[in-house]
């Protein structure tokens, strides 16, 4: 998390000068593997991230003496839980740093990996299982979201669509939790609402996965658009509007075109910030105040971070800055909301493949006015992870649900931004490959610690982070409610959870 320093008073914000906060950060268009001269893996993310944070700190500095900064950027601060579980092995805590971004969104490259090797092999195969070995591993992947990437164009085999079929064994098999499409490069720009690419995008609208499609141009945007609105008309796609949700990567390359802000006036469609840089980022921010402040939506809503690496690389520090500029027509919490917020609502749903099995929950419950018995919890849980028969798909924190994201408070006042780090799911499998679970983790009030062990399967499984009982579905709630044990000793409860798990 960057920490960040209010250099004067602010008081229509409540905000004294010398006041600090946190700001979570997510990157949402990162790439891995290996493309010519393109190269990386999750430290050179971390590394890339040390050095973004480097170059901040420089360019600063001079911001501050033009007096351009509201906020200045003073330190870094890691999530306690990820950097205790990098920590808990030598070899994973070489690459415990690079915490100016806490989450990454990666997906391939058209890489060296991406051609299929065989008749009806569907191109990006080996890039997505590459995708999954990082991103669904301890301890990557309490940092790392993977989204695969797919050729629409690939053809049919059985009457089936490989493409489509590649991203079904994405989501159901390897847990990947979103979808790349690059019109370019795999050569579909003139038929996006066409055909193949339409029903790939049904299709990820049907597993309720994000879609980010790179966009070079303003007309690739109206394309996209264009097939938004022709599967909003279609009853054929009913399943897949409900959830669908599209990301332009690059907003077009042109962040002052009215047809950017006429598609992000659609509610199923987001803007991504990487490329752009200088001049054009104050260009986006102001647009998108003046042209979607008057929408349903609040406009900050309609942006996400990201850096493009290794395409691109420290120019993703000049978003950053601006949201932390006079200049910026916004709040914290609307920085905030840019900065990880909507990335993190978009994605919605903790790692799960078709490994796991419907089975009731079982919550415990116990007295936890110190938080020692989560703490020992967690110390007794990166112990089955580091030793055990437990791997971790992924560590995800609870959000507030889209629309009600708050302002985050200053650190002295407990410095909370909207991701509840004592709140959080840890998707756990078995390295066999023959079980998989959630253990959800939530504070309740009167200082109660809930730890609830869920299926990732089912109708009682867990389908959103967001953290609203509304938001959660009735039958999970009653079989919650149905399935909870309260205890008194703290030794009682560790011991149970412990069996859950061994």
């Amino acid at each position: 998390m960057l920490v960040i320093r209010a250099v004067e008073d602010l008081p229509n914000r409540g905000i004294k000068k010398g006041d600090e906060f946190q700001l979570y950060i997510v990157d949402a268009h990162h790439h891995m593997g290996r493309e010519k001269g393109h190269k990386n893996t999750p430290s050179g993310a971390y590394d890339f991230y040390a050095q973004l944070w480097f170059e901040m700190q420089k360019k600063s500095e001079t911001l501050l003496n033009e007096e351009h900064l509201l906020f200045e950027p003073i330190g870094l601060a890691a999530p306690k839980l990820a950097t205790k579980l990098f920590q808990s092995r030598p070899n994973w805590a070489r690459v415990d740093h690079g915490w100016l971004v806490d989450r990454t969104i990666v997906f391939p490259y058209t890489d060296d990996y991406s051609i299929p090797s065989s008749k009806g092999e569907p191109s990006f195969k080996v890039s997505n299982d590459k995708i999954w070995s990082w991103t669904t591993r301890a301890p990557h992947s309490s940092r790392l979201i993977g989204f695969a990437r797919v050729n629409p164009l690939d053809g049919s085999l059985d009457g089936n669509l490989i493409a489509v079929k590649e991203l079904d064994r994405s989501v159901f098999s390897l847990g990947l939790r979103g979808l790349k499409l690059h019109p370019l490069a795999q050569l579909f720009v003139d038929s996006i609402d066409k055909n193949e690419p339409r029903e790939v995008v049904k299709r990820a609208g049907e597993l309720g996965i994000p879609v980010i499609f790179d966009t070079r141009n303003i007309r690739t945007v109206v394309r996209i658009k264009r097939l938004v609105d022709s599967m909003r008309n279609d009853p054929d796609c009913g399943a897949a509007i409900k959830g669908l949700r599209v990301i332009l990567a690059h907003c077009g390359m042109t962040p002052g075109d009215s047809r950017l802000y006429e598609a992000l006036k659609d509610p199923l469609i987001f803007a991504e910030t990487s490329t752009l840089h200088d001049k054009d980022v104050p260009v986006l921010f102001e647009s998108a105040y003046e042209r979607l402040g008057a929408s349903p939506i609040n406009w900050s809503e309609k942006i996400l971070f990201g850096t493009d690496f290794s395409f691109l690389s420290v120019q993703a520090m000049d978003v950053i800055l601006y949201l932390l500029s006079r200049d910026f027509p916004g709040t914290l919490a609307d920085a905030q909301r840019v900065l990880a917020g909507n990335a993190l609502s978009l994605v919605q749903s903790p790692y799960r493949t078709t490994m796991g099995s419907s089975e009731p929950p079982i919550e415990l419950i116990c007295k936890d006015e110190s938080f020692t018995i989560q703490h020992d919890l967690e110390d007794q849980i990166i112990k089955l992870l580091t030793g055990g028969i437990w791997d971790l798909g992924s560590l995800d924190f609870m959000i507030p649900p889209l629309g009600t994201w708050p302002e985050p408070s200053c650190i002295s006042k407990g410095g909370f931004n909207g991701v509840d780090m004592e709140s959080y799911v840890l998707s756990l499998k078995s390295k066999e490959k023959s079980k998989e679970m959630h253990f959800w983790i939530r504070r309740r009030p009167d200082s109660l610690l809930s730890c609830t062990v869920l299926s990732t399967q089912g109708m009682t499984r867990l389908e959103t982070l967001e953290n609203a009982s509304q938001k959660l579905g009735q039958v999970l709630l009653k079989s919650i409610s149905d399935h909870s044990q309260t205890y008194q000793s703290s030794r009682e409860m560790e011991s149970e959870v412990l069996k859950l798990l061994s």
